[in-house]
């Protein structure tokens, strides 16, 4: 089984899409320190930067106390994503749609209206990975990582790039008996995936694009989405 994990993030890059597509389960790590100027709260948008408000000051708390204004944070939302993209390409198939999406959401944590949303892109993409709500880590870095990984089994995982700065020679993993390897995707931008919802007549094509050279390590990722049969398991 292959496993990948990122944290909730607010409309991400094509990059956790193709984890997502590429994945037998896809773990969303909601009790990960929240990050101000990380992607939880805010992404780029025809590349600039889009943030949503959220209550207070929000430092050194979990991800899932986090919380927003159920009113404002939604209309905030809605009105960027039509400042940015309305007249796009593809606006009237999408625009309308996400606007309605957004405003739809009544939730007061940011991880949970993440998630609503998360859910909407993955049916829109017509990805069909089950999603899952780890558990606390134990411990941090990759031995936190290790630990929720532990809990499916002993899964390969399939990693990002841009983890490759703590996980290192990944010799936690090796430990574990658990096999890594490393995202090959080759991402036309590093906006939020509505851009390429926006600009794009396939998007899966753009979500499921390759670098040319193989550069996985361990196990090699089929390059076909695994269309599963099961519904999504979101529990908190």
């Amino acid at each position: 089984m292959i496993v990948a994990s990122h944290q909730a993030d607010l409309l991400p890059y094509s990059g956790f899409w193709y984890k997502m597509a590429k994945a037998d389960l896809f773990d969303l790590k909601i009790f990960d320190q929240f990050v101000d100027r990380g992607y939880q709260r805010r992404v780029k948008m025809r590349g600039t930067w889009a943030s949503i408000p959220v209550v207070g000051n929000p430092k050194y708390i979990p991800i899932c106390d986090v919380r927003i204004d159920p009113v404002e944070s939604p209309r905030a939302l809605a009105r960027l994503i039509r400042g940015r993209y309305r007249g796009s390409r593809h606006w009237d198939e999408y625009g309308p749609m996400l606007e309605d999406a957004v405003l739809s959401i009544h939730t007061d944590r940011l991880w949970h209206f993440n998630v609503e949303l998360i859910l909407l892109v993955r049916d829109v993409l017509s990805i069909r990975t089950p999603l899952s709500v780890s558990v606390p880590t134990e411990g941090r870095g990759s031995v936190g990582l290790v630990s929720v990984l532990r809990t499916y089994g002993r899964p390969t995982y399939l990693s990002g790039n841009g983890a490759r700065a703590y996980m290192g020679d990944c010799r936690e993993f090796d430990e574990a008996g658990i096999p890594v390897v490393w995202s090959a995707h080759a991402p036309a931008t590093e906006d939020s995936i509505l851009s390429v919802l926006m600009d794009h007549d396939d998007p899966m094509q753009v979500v499921l694009a390759e670098h040319q050279t193989e550069h996985q390590t361990g196990h090699h990722v089929e390059h076909h989405v695994e269309h599963h049969v099961e519904r999504e398991a979101v529990t908190a």
